[in-house]
């Protein structure tokens, strides 16, 4: 259970630190966790109204950011977690089964030592 804790974990830094990095990179043209109400950026450095936005349109002219580092808070801990399911490596988060034998042999002993 432990080790499941500490993938999770792991999964959402791997979303979170390339997020916080494409966000101070890009400042307001990388519009994650804005909402439905924003400025989006359009293709030619000037910002579109996204529904009701209630903040004043950006002073800065956007910037173009490639589709590939958009979507990489995505993709880096899904590969992550394909590859700790789908291969071999799905063995490191299961218990020791060594653990559990020798909790099973204590419930046993307990049990003869009730009776």
């Amino acid at each position: 259970m432990k080790r499941n804790l500490v993938f999770l974990m792991l999964l959402i830094l791997l979303y979170l630190i390339p997020t916080v990095v494409l966000k101070a990179s890009y400042g307001d043209s990388y519009s994650i966790w804005q909402g439905e109400d924003c400025w989006l950026p359009d293709q030619s450095g000037g910002w579109v109204r996204h529904g009701e936005p209630t903040s004043p349109m950006p002073t800065q002219p956007s910037v173009n950011i490639p589709v590939y580092q958009q979507y990489l808070p995505i993709f880096i801990p899904m590969l992550v977690l394909v590859l700790f399911l789908l291969t071999p490596l799905s063995r490191l988060l299961d218990d020791n089964p060594e653990d559990e034998e020798a909790g099973k042999d204590e419930e046993v002993d307990e049990k003869t030592e009730i009776e």
